[in-house]
């Protein structure tokens, strides 16, 4: 019994102790499972707001892997990296490191497009510009260039210069040696006429008075020789200013007749629309063909020649002034005066002295010519010795007689101012001749404008 007490004894302790192992086995399970259920919602609560940064599928990407790596690198999170990288960008783009999206695009909205990039914006402005920059370097070249070419001709400009610097320097020496001869000649000259004076002073005396006695009989005596030969040289001359400019004759056709009233009135087709004024007057021909100068170069005088008493606007009426027996003004004839034309102004130069009456006197001044130019629409220009290029006509008055070739021995200071205005008025008179017909300007002479105004009353 003490035996089998013992070993009873000895199971219930073995029983006891395992139960008590497997309660606390037990106990330690559900302590164990415990903790790992609270382990793995924790887990899964760490992944859950980890996915919020970035995804089981972008943390495999590799774009994720390198900002990882970077990150790193530079002992940093990746949240920080990336907020730093963003700021950075933003302190770039706007200034502003803490820049929001809006503002970067309100930013920039001007100068992007919808669709296109700020890099692509950025490429195409630096591309304008290099175009632009190009630009600027043609011409930045074109500058240089000019101021080369601008160096050259003040280069060349200070030789010419410096050369014409030269040239008078070496005329102003000529000069002073002209000078000085000059002087030491008049020296001599009056050395020699002091040293000769009293002994030429009485015969002097006495030629004087024999030269102040025949000086004007010698002078008309060799005017009257000479006169033959001018007379012949002004026949001549006289038929070459008879030669005018050849002008179409349909181009001196003013107006026509429209009417006759009597035999003292007329109307003609010229108004004030066409310029005429009160008194201006016409040479009346039948047909225009009879415009033409003769063998010895005169034009004829028309059938009859009228004046303007009353203006219309469109018409005038006219008195006759002139008529030629047997040939009465009819309707459809022609008129002609040289001066007026009802379309256009022509310019005269007016030059020499011309008979105003007919009595054979030229007046003074030629101011009734240039009045009358004046008066029937014509334009007067200044009589400086030259043709303007512009110019119509040239109405040149009386020719006057060329003076003898040269001054007599001894003659006075009168007779020598007398020949200098002589010969001056003709070389002026015949020096422009000359230049209107070289310029194939007309050439109205004094008896030319009267018969082609309807001045002649003969």
């Amino acid at each position: 019994m003490a035996i089998r007490s013992s070993a009873g004894t000895g199971v219930i302790v073995s029983l006891v102790v395992f139960v008590l192992a497997t309660v606390f086995l037990l106990v330690l399970s559900i302590v164990f499972y415990a903790s790992g259920r609270a382990q793995k919602e924790e887990t899964g609560n760490l992944v859950k707001a980890f996915d919020v940064y970035a995804t089981k599928n972008e943390r495999s990407n590799d774009t994720i892997a390198d900002l990882v790596a970077k990150a790193d690198s530079s002992s940093q999170s990746v949240v920080s990296y990336l907020y730093s990288e963003l700021e950075e960008r933003n302190r770039i783009l706007t200034g502003n490191k803490n820049a929001k999206l809006e503002e970067i695009r309100a930013a920039f909205r001007e100068t992007m497009s919808a669709n296109s990039s700020l890099a692509l914006t950025v490429d195409t402005l630096n591309r304008g510009l290099d175009s632009r920059q190009a630009e600027v370097d043609s011409y930045l070249f074109e500058l240089a260039s000019a101021k080369s070419a601008i160096k050259s001709l003040e280069d060349q400009l200070d030789v010419l210069s410096q050369s014409k610097a030269d040239e008078v320097e070496l005329v102003k020496s000529e000069w002073e040696d002209v000078q000085n001869q000059s002087i030491k000649l008049n020296s001599e000259v009056n050395t020699l006429f002091t040293s000769r004076k009293e002994r030429g002073e009485d015969v002097r005396s006495f030629l004087e008075e024999i030269i102040v006695d025949l000086e004007e009989e010698l002078q008309n005596s060799r005017e009257e020789n000479a006169q033959q030969a001018s007379d012949l040289k002004g026949l001549r001359q006289q038929r070459d200013i008879g030669e005018l400019y050849k002008t179409d004759p349909s181009l001196l056709v003013d107006g026509i007749v429209i009417g006759v009233e009597n035999d003292n009135r007329v109307s003609i087709n010229r108004g004030l629309q066409d310029k005429i004024r009160l008194g201006m007057s016409f040479e009346v021909y039948d047909r225009a063909n009879q415009l033409q100068e003769d063998s010895e170069g005169n034009m004829p005088a028309g059938k009859a020649s009228i004046e303007v008493v009353e203006v219309g606007e469109t018409t005038s009426f006219a008195k006759v002034k002139r008529s030629t027996p047997n040939q009465p003004i009819l309707k459809n004839n022609i008129l002609v005066n040289a001066i007026y034309d009802p379309n256009y102004s022509f310019s005269f130069l007016v030059h020499g002295v011309f008979d105003a009456d007919g009595d054979g006197n030229p007046e003074t001044t030629n101011d009734f010519i240039k009045n009358r130019i004046k008066r029937w629409g014509g334009v007067v220009v200044e009589d400086n010795g030259q043709l303007p290029g512009d110019l119509d006509f040239l109405v040149l008055g009386i020719a006057p007689r060329e003076p003898l070739s040269k001054l007599p021995m001894g003659a006075s200071i009168a007779l020598e101012e007398n020949f200098n205005r002589k010969q001056a008025r003709y070389q002026n008179y015949i020096r422009l001749l000359e230049k209107a017909r070289d310029a194939d300007v007309p050439v109205l002479t004094a008896n030319r404008l009267q018969i082609l105004t309807g001045q002649k009353t003969r």
